[in-house]
């Protein structure tokens, strides 16, 4: 007569641990997977949604608030990639990857009819005005509405070569049209916390402009009207890392409509090839 069995052998028990261990570890690591997925969307997303915001404030700017109105007017946003210096003035580390918008003013009367880069220069748009103390004497504040911008998840904003994006992005609304145009210069960047930090003198803010120097300086590497392609990469510093979502400004970008999320395994995705 054959002895009854009850439970498991040592064989089975460990079989079934075995096979337990094994799915554990394939839902554990499907689990990362997804959360690291959620992740780079998130963070691609939330940066798309950052510039067509910024589109957003060009088509519809706010008043500088200051009773300023009649003597300067807002007319676009400069977007910085790569300042060494904090909105409060303080010096920030390196491999910061804050990135700095401010609004874009030049003076109220324009009578021409040239480009868009014509009239920058006419009006001496600048991201600083002069203003006037009780005193009456002149000093440099910045203009309007300035904010700071860090990616999400500690993601690192790469140009198409690797390297972290640095540089300016100029979106500017013509007084006469109404056209946005987008002026793209990378690895210039246009460091204004330095510059006011450092007190920029009324004379050099009041003649030349910031930006309008910047621009006349940087021939034959001026700012282009041009497309842009942001690489969101999730890996930090890591130049290898192959995997990183497209974010591109068109170059005919004249809304919020023109900033677009490229597929990371489409044929156009330039951070993927």
């Amino acid at each position: 007569m054959k002895r009854k069995h009850d439970g498991f052998t040592f064989v089975e028990v460990s079989i079934f641990i075995a096979i337990s261990g094994l799915v554990l570890i394939s839902v554990i690591g499907m689990a990362s997977l997804s959360i690291s997925q959620q992740r780079v969307n998130d963070a691609t997303q939330n940066f798309a949604e950052f510039l067509r915001r910024v589109y957003s404030g060009v088509e519809n700017p706010q008043g500088i608030g200051d009773g300023r109105s009649t003597e300067y007017a807002i007319y676009g946003k400069l977007i910085t990639f790569g300042e060494m210096v904090e909105l409060n003035g303080d010096d920030v580390p390196s491999d910061t990857q804050r990135i700095f918008v401010y609004d874009v003013v030049g003076k109220e009367n324009y009578s021409g009819t040239g480009s868009t880069r014509d009239l920058i220069s006419e009006l001496k748009m600048d991201v600083f005005m002069i203003k006037k103390d009780d005193a009456g004497d002149s000093f440099v504040e910045r203009a309007g509405i300035a904010e700071g911008y860090t990616p999400r998840w500690s993601a690192v904003i790469d140009a198409a070569n690797g390297e972290p994006f640095k540089g300016s992005i100029l979106i500017v609304r013509h007084a006469r049209s109404g056209i946005i145009s987008t002026f793209v210069s990378e690895d210039v960047i246009i460091d204004v916390n330095k510059a006011l930090r450092d007190t920029v003198s009324v004379n050099f803010v009041s003649e030349k402009s910031l930006i309008v120097e910047t621009m006349e300086t940087m021939k034959p590497k001026e700012f282009e009207i041009r497309q842009v392609d942001f690489c969101v990469n999730m890996n930090g510093y890591n130049k290898a890392s192959d995997r990183k979502q497209d974010v591109r400004i068109a170059a005919n970008a004249r809304n919020a409509s023109g900033v677009s999320i490229i597929a990371m395994d489409s044929g156009e995705n330039v951070c993927n090839n």
